[in-house]
């Protein structure tokens, strides 16, 4: 299985840094085999500027792509309208199963547009790829990429079509961000401002369970600096037959004060703020494992 490299296009959907539930056509999440664990993807989309072909399958990336198709279904599968090549043309008028048409969707037009697809986050690198980019925000939707990609067919399978697999993405350059259901700022938009209704409490009501997905709680106020307790007087030195007794260090005026024990270092699973204080068994009680409650961030 060889690699192959797209031509510089804008990242228009998905997210570089972190992985989304695969669901069925009905929407409902689907389940790793044998567990209750939901399956996971990366998810890239580009939008690759159209040139003097007419179809994809005119380029050197599409022609790899087609003939990969081709290759896998001998027997024509490859020429049925519903075959997967994970590839729209962005001026296209046909509605999608949603009901949705390509030309009008935001950075398609003028575009051929190709979504890639795998169970882990690609590489994240700089223009020439000779470095690693740490920051898992470097790529957004509406920045400038290169997506390195293998392609295999997807036999045996009901639904003919191939998989573009993510090998890697470059940066190649900014543009203006594009807002996605991933990534939408939701600071500004309003949330909070509207009245309860009646009947709705601000906090839990007695019984209730916690949320499957807990809300970050407020930053609870420091707790005031206890004060100085007064320095004890000097007490009387009694006569004792053979001598005076010396006091305890830590009874006479001026003395150094007995110093606490450290605290005791927490053990087991350490949640974070976002879990909104909920427990880690209450997590998994309701199904999450230990990689997903570390990849959506509600633990260390």
């Amino acid at each position: 299985m060889s690699n192959q490299l797209t031509p510089v296009g804008i990242m228009i959907g998905g997210s570089m840094e972190k992985l989304f539930p695969v669901t069925d056509s009905a929407g409902a999440p689907k389940l790793k085999a044998g567990t209750n664990e939901p399956m996971m993807r990366a998810n890239i989309g580009i939008a690759i500027p159209k040139g003097p072909e007419t179809h994809w399958n005119q380029t050197p990336w599409g022609a790899y792509i087609y003939n990969t198709g081709v290759d896998g279904f001998p027997n024509g599968e490859y020429n049925a309208p519903s075959f997967a090549w994970k590839i729209t043309d962005g001026d296209s008028q046909v509605p999608n199963k949603k009901g949705n048409r390509p030309c009008d969707q935001t950075g398609y037009a003028g575009n051929w547009i190709m979504w890639f697809s795998q169970s882990w986050l690609p590489k994240r690198v700089n223009a020439d790829g000779s470095q690693l980019l740490e920051d898992p925000k470097a790529i957004i939707p509406g920045y400038y990429i290169q997506v390195l990609f293998s392609c295999v067919d997807n036999k045996p399978s009901q639904s003919p079509g191939v998989y573009l697999n993510p090998v890697a993405v470059a940066l190649s350059g900014y543009g203006e961000p594009i807002a996605t259901k991933e990534n939408v700022d939701t600071t500004n938009v309003g949330f909070g401002n509207a009245p309860l209704p009646a009947g709705a409490s601000a906090t839990p009501l007695p019984g209730m369970t916690a949320p499957a997905t807990p809300a970050t709680p407020a930053t609870p106020a420091t707790p005031a600096t206890p004060a100085t307790p007064a320095t004890p007087a000097t007490p009387a030195t009694p006569a004792t037959p053979g001598g005076a007794v010396t006091p305890a260090h830590d009874f006479v005026a001026g003395g150094t004060p007995p110093v606490p024990p450290l605290p005791t270092a927490p053990t087991g699973p350490v949640m974070t703020a976002k879990a909104g204080g909920a427990s880690y068994d209450s997590f998994i009680a309701k199904g999450w494992s230990d990689e997903l409650l570390k990849s959506n961030g509600y633990m260390e």
